[in-house]
């Protein structure tokens, strides 16, 4: 391929890539229009509102550079919970959807589904609630290797009365 092919195709990429990033923005900036969120809503004060837009951006746009193109549908779910959860919370769940290395929104939302239902409603209580389980699972593999010893243990000591 020459040069110019090389050239050509990365050209394509950028601009894919800078529509894609377009397109996102301006479904957030419609939603926002569109969009009646009851925690950001304040008639006396428009700054709220400005806050829970911005939240909702910083949400969108780290949705779209780490786990891939936000849909309509997506923004509506973020949406949702932005409503009842903080932007961090939100990011947070991301972030554990990328660690599982599960890019979609029904990962999402069932991390945050989980979290609501324990009533989780901060950053420090997602992150306490994960260490917790980290340490259930550790917990977990330990005594599956200390099963596994056992056995082994159990097997040589047959096998040396067996032979005795």
């Amino acid at each position: 391929m020459t040069t110019n092919g090389i050239h050509s195709i990365e050209e394509k990429r950028k601009e894919e890539n800078s529509k894609e990033k377009s397109s996102s923005s301006s479904n957030i900036n419609k939603y926002k229009k569109n969009i009646v969120n009851d925690s950001c809503v304040d008639s006396l004060q428009l700054t709220a509102n400005d806050s829970c837009d911005d939240d909702l951006q910083n949400i969108a746009e780290f949705y779209n550079e780490n786990i891939g193109a936000l849909t309509p549908y997506g923004l509506e779910v973020l949406a949702d919970y932005a409503k009842d959860m903080s932007k961090d919370l939100i990011i947070f769940a991301m972030k554990k959807a990328l660690e599982a290395n599960v890019r979609n929104i029904k990962y999402i939302k069932g991390i945050l589904n989980s979290w609501s239902k324990k009533g989780i409603k901060t950053l420090i209580e997602a992150q306490k609630e994960d260490e917790n389980f980290r340490n259930k699972t550790s917990v977990k593999e330990e005594s599956e290797e200390e099963k596994k010893a056992r056995k082994i243990k159990e097997l040589e000591e047959s096998i040396k009365n067996g032979s005795s």
